[in-house]
């Protein structure tokens, strides 16, 4: 399924080592003003080979939009965009499936491993953040901004910049990878986005975090940590604001989400990442061409923590999630 929204209509198209991918867009509110450069930049965030802490592939990630935005504008044609990809190395895969990665589970449901993971790929999230940074850009239009961060790294929490670049680098030296957690916040975000039982704002959300290549884990407010507190201690006091008579609660373990729906607190989500599956060790798989046991030190170029490049991902996934309750709610009020 490479098609996704309910008032946003995307779809995305392409593999990790085809010649091109790309995204279509769908539904997206016309007459929207859209900063390119702005769009720009957030690709920049996410595109590989600019840094010796992730993979040596390199993409300058130029996209080229063949319709939907006129001179800065939405005009509310289907928004198209595409990616040529230019450092594509097929030559790196081959028959023997690599541990703890897709090669399996596509092998067993295509009968062929995919070059790079195919579609599989997060060759494949460029254009879904083309698509979010649209996303990002509306929200903000209305007062709602979006930021995640690295929580977590390894077995480090909240690590600053120098422990990251020291564990990344050891791990690399070691032909190994580290998982690690993003944290991504909603600020002044819509109240009453979100419905009931299938509706809600973490069932939405959590669907597209898990659509991230490499997410094993999600969480809302203080998630897991919830199931080994009292009541007494997590209920958020609710106080009302004498000078804006609205309602705001002292803390926020719930993450700004009560039954699905927001309440104007600040939306709190983390997203697990495992350890990166491609890694220069040796490790023990089969290859399918023989069906016999087989060594496999991988050789490609991979990302040894993909979590360095997934804050951008994240809060794109997160804008395109909010931006279709959004209309949601603009639907409901002109019925």
């Amino acid at each position: 399924m490479n098609a996704w929204g309910k008032n946003i209509k995307l779809e995305v198209y392409g593999t990790s080592h085809g010649e091109e991918i790309g995204v279509s867009i769908s539904g997206l509110p016309a007459g929207t003003k859209i900063d390119l450069e702005q769009v720009s930049n957030e690709m920049a965030r996410r595109r590989p080979g600019y840094s010796n802490l992730t993979t040596t592939r390199k993409e300058a990630d130029e996209y080229e939009i063949t319709s939907g935005i006129e001179n800065g504008v939405l005009n509310g044609q289907t928004l198209k965009m595409r990616i040529r990809n230019t450092d594509v190395h097929k030559g790196d895969y081959n028959s023997i499936l690599r541990p703890g990665h897709v090669d399996w589970t596509a092998y067993l449901k295509y009968g062929t491993v995919l070059s790079g993971g195919g579609q599989f790929s997060a060759r494949l999230t460029a254009p879904i953040v083309f698509a979010g940074a649209i996303a990002k850009q509306i929200l903000n239009q209305k007062g709602t901004t979006i930021s995640a961060v690295i929580d977590s790294i390894w077995n480090i929490n909240n690590p600053s910049n120098e422990e990251i670049e020291k564990i990344v680098l050891k791990t690399k030296e070691d032909k190994d990878s580290i998982g690690g957690t993003i944290k991504v916040i909603v600020k002044n975000p819509p109240v009453g986005l979100g419905s009931d039982y299938f509706g809600s704002i973490e069932s939405k959300l959590a669907s597209l975090y898990f659509s991230i290549p490499a997410v094993k884990a999600v969480e809302f407010g203080d998630g897991f940590e919830l199931s080994k507190q009292n009541g007494s201690k997590t209920n958020d006091a609710i106080y009302i604001d004498e000078k804006t008579n609205k309602l705001y609660s002292k803390t926020n373990h719930m993450g700004g989400i009560l039954g699905g729906l927001s309440n104007g607190m600040d939306i709190v989500a983390r997203i697990g990442f495992k350890p990166t599956a491609s890694i220069g060790k040796e490790q023990d798989s089969v290859d399918v061409k023989t069906m016999k046991p087989a060594k496999l030190i991988t050789n490609g170029r991979h990302d040894p923590c993909v979590v360095l490049r997934a804050p951008v991902i994240v809060e794109t996934y997160t804008a395109l999630g909010l931006l279709d309750l959004l209309l949601d709610n603009i639907k409901e009020q002109h019925e």
